[in-house]
């Protein structure tokens, strides 16, 4: 059975009116406040009755921020979908660089259509690729000692 007295004692409220209901309970015991340890008591309650304000207005801020958090996170992940999508699919970019995320250590233009395609150390030892975007066959062979650091034709 639920105890009548436990919702006055504070609990379920927040904690401003936990602070007014002990205030209201010191104030309802008409204590002498020229005793010392009263005026003590009263010092503390009204300090409590303060902390509970500042409490409750650091949480109201707290949720102001996560809520302008929340809102940034949705904008920005609206500019991620626009950026991702539009080069969803590497036959769509032509920076010559979408090769799967790996970095391209060398380059190949495409003698059909131009395009300038990223090419990795594996890429380059299979001795071709197919143009992603014309479909050209590509056939290469090189010699590593005629290549510098960037992968250029000394």
């Amino acid at each position: 059975m639920r105890n009548a007295h436990s919702d006055t004692e504070g609990k379920g409220m927040d904690i401003r009116e936990r602070a007014a209901y002990v205030k209201g309970l010191f104030d309802g015991m008409e204590l002498d406040l020229s005793d010392k340890q009263n005026k003590v008591l009263k010092a503390l309650i009204d300090l409590v009755d303060e902390m509970a304000e500042e409490v409750s207005q650091l949480n109201q801020s707290y949720d102001d921020v996560c809520d302008q958090i929340d809102a940034l996170d949705e904008d920005l992940s609206g500019v991620e979908d626009l950026l991702y999508d539009e080069y969803d699919d590497e036959e769509e970019c032509d920076c010559g660089y979408c090769t799967g995320g790996e970095e391209n250590a060398y380059e190949v233009t495409c003698p059909t259509c131009g395009t300038t395609i990223g090419l990795d150390e594996d890429s380059l030892n299979e001795g071709g690729i197919v143009c992603p975007k014309c479909g050209e066959t590509l056939e290469f062979d090189y010699d590593e000692d005629e290549l510098d650091d960037n992968g250029d034709e000394e």
